[in-house]
């Protein structure tokens, strides 16, 4: 409830006719907000590493350690500052990819020198565009999220050099600590939490050793999932583990126990705990957009825990697959996704929607928004128009970024089909909405959108078809719970066993992922079959070689024994 407070004034005025990076009073906000991050500019980024340094980085970039070097923005330089890799498969796939090191990074600029900022800024997150062919996901998707008043990171683009020569467009964020919570809270006092399933600690680093792996193939999220597991602490360690801030203690982690408790054991007592309003605002968006690598799967990852006063606040964090691009399988099943069963497993194993949806209350406000953004956002124009500005803005970068994931004209056949995907998810809520498409199971409403043109999980990298590393490979499994058209959201994607109108068989229809200018999502499907081919070729040969060897030896003996 702090954080909707506190932008309540700010929203009841806010236009939607546009899509701010910043939308609090430019009084209250830090010198970063105000001199640094303009949404109708491209901010420029000259990095500067020692090549020793920089090479050691790109070698050992899953390590996720910092190294020395300046960083020059928009003209200022900041010296000695920490340069890191980040990132979670988008890591992998790069440090296991030999044709490209476009690295997402984090810049800490306090890491070497006490007390440097970055204007007021701890740390600036540079997000590579991996797998986004537009180039606009997560700037869209946090722009919605401002505007349906969720507090979200700054954001701007940036243009990159590194040691002088041209690296690429990037999305710059704003990373949420102390400096963030500040300009949106006016305090520091609360608690943040940054909830992590994949077996990484605060900071990125590993968590113990031998404790439960957590996760998809752990199954067991460590209480990032929000089911309540009892009082003890240690139920929770992928939430406490991953306290932000070094003061948080045993008793605030109670207040976290508190809420997970009501919300799945006394819900009509929940807004002592949580705030409602925000988390419904969060989901609507969330839910458009059909971002599953997020709670909203079994992952349930890439949010942030915000607890003020023993009030508790879901915080956005890594749209970078958002737009269907996580487990979307098909544009029918994307386009279709149920308003009212919005995640990739199931209600009951999501709490912070699915108890939610349970009171009609929320329920009703949570359409609100939905229809809120159909009608103010997309069937007002907004969107398509969004779309354009930001088109203008970024296009000549694109044109010329140097180490793109994806070709210019791919770029610009994606425009049409981001808008494409906007109208038609806007056409199926509102039928869901309306009650002429079921909202708790995939519809059947037609679209014609080429899904696979905006990008998907891998999409971009490894253009010489290397094979996935295998922990993507089963963070991208379907069967494993995390996808649209899986069986706890009654989606079918067989259309022999009763598809829905409108699903796309692969190879054929739009919104296919095996695409030929896709590779890497097509090797998710088929490098076993191709391993299991290549075994065989090698097998005939090699038994071939042993008969003809066995052959050439029993002429001989027949030889010799004759003469």
């Amino acid at each position: 409830m702090a954080l909707s407070l506190a932008l309540a004034g700010v929203m009841a005025t806010i236009d939607m006719s546009t899509v701010e990076a910043n939308d609090t009073e430019e009084t209250t906000q830090p010198e970063y907000i105000k001199n640094l991050f303009n949404k109708d500019d491209i901010m420029e980024i000259d990095i500067d590493i020692d090549e020793k340094l920089w090479n050691e980085l790109a070698d050992n970039a899953m390590e996720e350690e910092y190294y020395s070097a300046n960083i020059t923005i928009n003209g200022e330089t900041y010296y000695n500052v920490g340069l890191r890799a980040k990132g979670n498969t988008t890591l992998s796939q790069i440090a296991n990819d030999d044709t490209t090191d476009r690295y997402s990074f984090k810049v800490k600029f306090d890491e070497y020198i006490d007390g440097q900022t970055l204007k007021g800024l701890e740390k600036l997150a540079l997000n590579n565009m991996m797998q986004d062919t537009t180039y606009m996901k997560e700037y869209l998707s946090y722009g919605l999220l401002n505007k349906m008043g969720v507090s979200t990171p700054a954001f701007q683009y940036a243009s990159i050099t590194l040691n002088g020569e041209p690296w690429g467009l990037y999305l710059a964020l704003e990373v949420m600590e102390e400096s963030y919570i500040e300009r949106y809270c006016g305090t520091t006092g609360g608690n943040l939490y940054k909830p992590e399933t994949t077996n990484m600690a605060k900071n990125n680093m590993p968590m113990e050793q031998g404790k439960e792996i957590n996760g998809p193939m752990g199954r067991n999220t460590g209480g990032a999932d929000l089911v309540y597991s009892g009082d003890e602490h240690s139920n929770y360690s992928t939430i406490f583990e991953n306290a932000i801030f070094d003061y948080t203690n045993e008793d605030d982690y109670d207040k976290i126990i508190a809420m997970i408790k009501s919300l799945n054991e006394d819900i009509n007592k929940i807004e002592k705990h949580l705030d409602v309003d925000e988390v419904l605002r969060y989901f609507a968006v969330n839910t458009f957009v059909v971002n599953l690598d997020s709670y909203a799967s079994n992952m349930k990852h890439n949010y942030y825990l915000y607890e003020q006063d023993g009030i508790c606040s879901i915080l956005p964090w890594d749209y970078n697959l958002a737009f269907g691009a996580f487990q979307g399988e098909s544009a029918s099943n994307v386009i279709n996704f149920p308003i009212d069963n919005p995640v990739g497993d199931s209600l009951e194993s999501s709490p912070l929607i699915g108890k939610l949806l349970e009171v009609e209350e929320y329920k009703e406000k949570y359409h609100e928004y939905l229809n809120e953004i159909v009608q103010d956002y997309v069937n007002s124009g907004v969107f398509t128009e969004t779309i354009n500005n930001i088109d203008n803005l970024i296009g000549g970068y694109v044109k010329n970024d140097a180490t793109a994931f994806y070709t210019y004209e791919e770029y610009v056949a994606s425009i049409p089909e981001l808008i494409t995907y906007g109208v038609d998810r806007a056409k199926s809520i509102s039928a869901q909405l309306s009650g002429s498409q079921s909202s708790t199971s995939t519809g059947n409403m037609a679209t014609n959108l080429n899904l696979s043109a905006l990008g998907s999980q891998g999409g971009g990298g490894n253009r010489e078809g290397k094979d996935i590393p295998q922990d993507i490979k089963e963070n991208n499994n379907p069967e494993k719970g995390m996808g649209i058209g899986e069986k706890a959201n009654n989606m079918q994607n067989n259309p022999e066993k009763g598809a829905p109108q409108g699903t796309f068989k692969p190879g054929n229809n739009p919104g296919d992922i095996n695409r030929e200018n896709s590779l890497n999502n097509m090797r998710i499907n088929t490098s076993n079959d191709t391993n299991i081919k290549s075994n065989l070729i090698i097998y005939g040969i090699c038994l071939l070689g042993i008969i003809s060897a066995i052959i050439v030896v029993l002429r001989f003996k027949r030889k010799k024994y004759h003469v």
